[in-house]
């Protein structure tokens, strides 16, 4: 499609300056006399494209055009490069572009706010997965304070959990998983992986440090989250589900889940990994309703089973 074509050149303008027509003809699979007469179609829409003459020359499009294309300012930009779910459309079954949207949107906005949304993309994360919570409070009074460390490189003093001696800290980076607010940073030697909930006092230092060249936020916790899975064991439990129950089973927490395909009666089989006993206990209690079939293991359906028998007893 014409138009597809179109974008994809004012996308690769902006994001590398000059780009030869042989070039362009090449990564879109076109002929150097379409991408002239491509760029004769830019020029007549309004679209500032020129071409630059000598052996490096090419197409490029006018400086200032950049800040216009999409009139994103820089928190605009930020809501959509950080609050961008890997592998969300693959899950629908849909393409997913990945970093290539990420890049095409840092592209597509000014110099200044494109080196924000970058410095933000390394700051903040939004981890897709969740705990199982169904509602979500108040944000922790703390998480500004602590965002606005994070994002000039200060040191931070704290006191955290229970404890009261106070704690030097270089904070690398926010992290979002379900309701909960959780920064990573370096005290000492180790970086660690602190609930933002449990900051009982923050101070924020003039004193600032240099984060590692070679860390990436999404990447570490990606990593300390499958560390963390391994030092607990696994519980695995299988059910039947249908109805609200098969519902709630989408969001209802578990170290890993297993959904198949409905029968011709609606009924799914579903496999969860619930990490240990108490889990099992609280997720088939929290997917509810009369729709669920304990198949196994055994023991989980007599509990399941003499907690009901219970209820009843106490509500006649």
């Amino acid at each position: 499609m014409r138009a597809d074509r179109l974008l994809r050149i004012v996308f690769r303008l902006q994001g590398r300056g000059v780009v030869s027509a042989p070039t362009l003809a090449r990564e879109l699979e076109v002929s150097s006399r379409t991408i002239r007469r491509d760029m004769e179609a830019l020029s007549s829409a309004g679209i500032p494209v020129y071409s630059v003459r000598g052996g490096t020359g090419g197409w490029a499009l006018v400086q200032d055009y950049r800040t216009n294309l999409t009139g994103l300012s820089t928190a605009e930009a930020l809501a959509m490069i950080v609050g961008h779910p890997r592998g969300l459309l693959s899950d629908l079954g849909l393409d997913d572009p990945g970093d290539e949207l990420i890049m095409k949107l840092l592209a597509a906005i000014a110099p200044a706010a494109r080196e924000q949304a970058e410095h933000a993309r390394q700051r903040i994360h939004l981890d897709p997965d969740r705990y199982w919570e169904p509602t979500a409070g108040d944000p922790p009074p703390l998480l500004p304070g602590l965002l606005a460390a994070i994002w000039a490189d200060k040191i931070i003093e704290v006191r955290y959990g229970s404890g009261r001696r106070v704690t030097r800290i270089e904070p690398y980076g926010l992290v979002r998983k379900g309701t909960r607010w959780y920064f990573v940073g370096r005290g000492g030697d180790l970086v660690r992986t602190y609930r933002v909930s449990r900051l009982h006092e923050l101070i924020t230092t003039e004193e600032t440090f240099v984060r590692p060249g070679d860390f990436d936020l999404a990447a570490h916790w990606r990593e300390a989250r499958q560390a963390y899975a391994k030092r607990f064991g696994s519980f695995r439990i299988r059910l039947r589900l249908r109805g609200e129950a098969l519902d709630r089973a989408g969001w209802a927490y578990a170290r890993s889940k297993i959904i198949g395909e409905p029968d011709p009666e609606g009924w799914v089989d579903a496999e969860f990994d619930t990490e240990d006993w108490d889990g099992a206990v609280a997720l088939v209690g929290a997917l509810g309703g009369s729709e669920v079939v304990v198949v196994a293991p055994d023991e989980l359906r007599d509990r399941v089973a003499a907690g009901a028998r219970r209820f009843l007893e106490l509500n006649p």
